[in-house]
């Protein structure tokens, strides 16, 4: 008989990608669970994309960056408040997808009894009261995470990913674009990424723009306001194109309604490239270290190009080596495979 639960804490503090990744587990918790009280932990940053009600009732804010900074006894008073916070909400049962040690400390100041996640996450999952080991451990992290709903009962035969509402950014985004002299079809550029070693090289970007440009398509470049040196180095290097750059131009829920209007998004392996994919857009992600067939944008309309470098994927965050493996990632590549992506999902033709 399945048991049910009245208070419920999902912890998946970042990053983004991860984020959009734990959403389908989200909606099937809350079609297994109906009346539940679900509350989500999370970093401010990341709060952005995740929807409200129905799906989340409360928004739990974990300023991790702060409390690093701080001194010691101002860190443990504000563990201390955080406690009580959690506390309040009797919570009980904890699902915790993150598997770090940081977010095993949180369900244990919650004081719920009852902490379940994956059996081989990271060094947090030793501390869990159920350890799930379920059949899809080898499989994409969307899958993973559905395995813990699923072993508490839920379907997970579909996957879907709940966004928030966006209608006002829809509204803000089509402003921005019609003022940047965007009115029609576009393909949206990703240049940036959390890791630099993930990044396919600028010069690559600005050959990919100008073999749309050659044809008549509209390229737009966007990102986070950390990406903008990266976006101007991919302008000075096709100075004969009309790029449009709105990189730190939109927030991470502006981001949704960007992508949704674009005809295709093409990016190396980022966050914004997970919005896309649960938009509903198509996109082409360019893989060197990191692990593609595990966390790559999820579902069919997702292309990937996986580079050939032997030493791909490495999971580094600074390369000991050459930045090669992005490198070897051919432009002709790319495009072909934007190519078919867009004939396929948009019926767009490219000559």
């Amino acid at each position: 008989m399945q048991k049910e639960y009245k208070n419920i804490l999902v912890i998946k503090m970042s990053a983004l990608g991860d984020i959009i990744h734990a959403l389908p587990t989200l909606a099937a918790l809350r079609e297994l669970y109906p009346k539940a009280n679900i509350s989500w932990l999370v970093e401010p940053q990341f709060q952005g994309v995740l929807p409200g009600k129905p799906y989340i009732d409360n928004k739990i804010i974990f300023y991790k960056n702060d409390i690093k900074k701080m001194p010691l006894l101002q860190k443990i008073n504000c563990l201390k408040t955080l406690r009580a916070q959690l506390k309040a909400h009797s919570f009980d049962l904890v699902i915790d997808l993150q598997g770090l040690m940081k977010s095993t400390l949180i369900a244990l100041l919650s004081g719920c009894k009852n902490r379940i996640g994956y059996c081989d996450l990271k060094e947090g999952s030793g501390y869990f009261t159920k350890r799930i080991c379920g059949p899809c451990k080898n499989g994409h992290v969307v899958e993973r995470y559905l395995d813990v709903a699923g072993y508490l009962g839920a379907k997970t035969d579909k996957v879907y990913f709940p966004l928030p509402d966006t209608q006002k950014e829809e509204e803000k985004v089509k402003n921005l674009l019609k003022k940047e002299g965007v009115t029609g079809d576009y393909i949206l550029f990703f240049p940036g990424s959390a890791w630099v070693t993930k990044e396919w090289p600028a010069s690559h970007y600005a050959a990919l723009a100008k073999l749309f440009d050659q044809r008549g398509v509209k390229v737009v470049l966007a990102g986070s306001p950390a990406e903008k040196e990266k976006a101007l180095l991919v302008q000075q290097l096709a100075p004969q194109i009309n790029l449009t750059d709105i990189t730190g131009k939109t927030n991470i829920l502006e981001l949704i309604p960007l992508a949704k209007g674009a005809l295709l998004c093409v990016g190396a392996d980022t966050g914004p490239l997970h919005i896309s994919i649960a938009a509903g857009t198509p996109t082409v992600t360019v893989f060197g270290p990191s692990n593609w067939d595990r966390t790559c944008p999820y579902g069919k309309l997702n292309t990937n190009i996986i580079s050939s470098a032997y030493c791909a994927p490495c999971l580094k965050r600074i390369c000991p080596k050459t930045f090669i493996c992005m490198e070897l990632v051919g432009v002709e590549e790319v495009f072909a495979a934007c190519c078919k992506t867009l004939a396929k999902w948009r019926h767009y033709e490219i000559k």
